[in-house]
């Protein structure tokens, strides 16, 4: 089980970003149109997929509920080219199945 906790950064008054910090590595993130945009501070494609699916599973882990046909679908997770080489920007687009 991933290790993911909400931070709260202690300098800032206000913090008017959402942080996460998953396995002792910050991540910024958004919501976009039928999704989520991840800033993971790692610098290779593959370690950002890996925290983006300890992200996403975390998610529908927690938001599914099969008793009543809800779950959360993936349509498509992507990274986005960036010009850091220490920050992965990763895309998850979703859809919530819902039998009502």
């Amino acid at each position: 089980m991933a290790d993911i906790k909400f931070y709260i950064p202690k300098n800032i008054t206000i913090p008017t970003d959402l942080r996460l910090v998953v396995d002792d590595i910050g991540v910024y993130y958004k919501r976009i149109s039928g999704g989520f945009e991840f800033k993971i501070y790692v610098d290779n494609d593959a370690e950002a997929l890996e925290i983006a699916d300890k992200i996403i599973t975390a998610i529908k882990n927690e938001h599914d509920e099969p008793q009543h046909g809800i779950s959360w679908r993936t349509l498509s997770v992507e990274i986005i080219p960036c010009e850091w080489d220490f920050q992965r920007v990763v895309v998850w687009k979703y859809y919530v199945r819902d039998s009502y």
